[in-house]
């Protein structure tokens, strides 16, 4: 029923505990597609497990975003899920999701919460998609997406390849422009779980994470250019715009942060920018932690 994409790239020791916690679903109609980006190290599974997992081996470096789209390719099920591999899906994910699809049989995109835990600063929060469906439209979305990344979604297949996958000419913000793209065709039809069914785990000052917006600033100028088309659209956009360069440095821990959000600030007049504001220059640590409570 669904097919499972993990994209790797030099990270296989991740793998066999990501096998090891699929094979704790309630549901095990599912097969897992590992698609190895070139690592300097092949991924190799010797292990045998209770549902098929399939290797593709890229003979060059694709990224992220093409990665899944080589393992959608390759899928033998009518549902995507994407994994990354150091993330888990609930335990009844794959049971949940298909009792949405035999109740809704009309649906070609699943969305949920997901519990995020932030490893360095020892504490989780959950995400808070959009429940009413009608709240999904492109002006809400450009403002934020409350819909959320490729591990908070399940895509029917023939919708992934009907809207082209993910694009693999973006190094940044591909899971979002993949839902601005979704939302956007005639033949988007959502469903939402009420259920944290992914955990995402994040490390602050992690050396993957870098403060170098070069990707992130050319991917809001492609976004802006495909999907802003009114003067209220471009406004909500430079809010999400700056709120997505800010991002990467709070995750580095980085006061820098802290001129994004009064940026913010200046164009909304909410005194919540300038709060934040204040709070990451006193300390970025202090204000990941208001995280918990926001």
């Amino acid at each position: 029923m669904f097919s499972i994409i993990v994209p790797s790239y030099n990270r296989h020791h991740e793998l066999p505990p990501l096998l090891a916690s699929l094979s704790q679903q309630t549901d095990q109609r599912f097969e897992v597609i590992i698609v190895d980006d070139h690592s300097q190290q092949a991924v190799e599974i010797t292990q045998d497990y209770g549902f098929a997992v399939t290797i593709i081996r890229n003979t060059t470096n694709q990224g992220a975003a093409e990665s899944r789209n080589i393992g959608a390719n390759h899928a033998n099920y009518d549902w995507l899920l994407f994994l990354d591999d150091d993330d888990r899906f609930a335990e009844e994910k794959c049971a949940e999701l298909a009792k949405t699809i035999a109740e809704k049989p009309e649906v070609n995109f699943i969305y949920h919460p997901a519990k995020c835990i932030m490893v360095n600063e020892q504490f989780d929060y959950m995400t808070k998609p959009y429940a009413n469906i009608q709240d999904i439209h492109l002006d809400n979305i450009l403002r934020a997406n409350k819909i959320g990344g490729m591990p908070m979604l399940a895509i029917k297949k023939s919708f992934f390849i009907e809207i082209a996958g993910l694009s693999s000419t973006l190094r940044s913000l591909e899971d979002y422009e993949f839902v601005l793209k979704a939302i956007s065709h005639p033949q988007f039809s959502p469903a939402y779980v009420d259920k944290a069914l992914t955990v995402c785990t994040f490390h602050t000052q992690r050396q993957s994470v870098s403060t170098n917006t070069t990707h992130t600033e050319q991917a809001i100028t492609e976004i802006e250019q495909q999907y802003v088309k009114t003067p209220a659209q471009k406004q909500a956009f430079q809010l999400n715009a700056l709120y997505m360069l800010a991002h990467p440095r709070m995750m580095n821990l980085s006061r820098s942060a802290a001129k994004y959000y009064w940026k913010m600030f200046m164009l909304s007049k909410n005194i919540k920018h300038a709060l934040i504001a204040l709070v990451i220059f006193i300390s970025p640590q202090l204000a990941i932690n208001l995280k918990r409570f926001i």
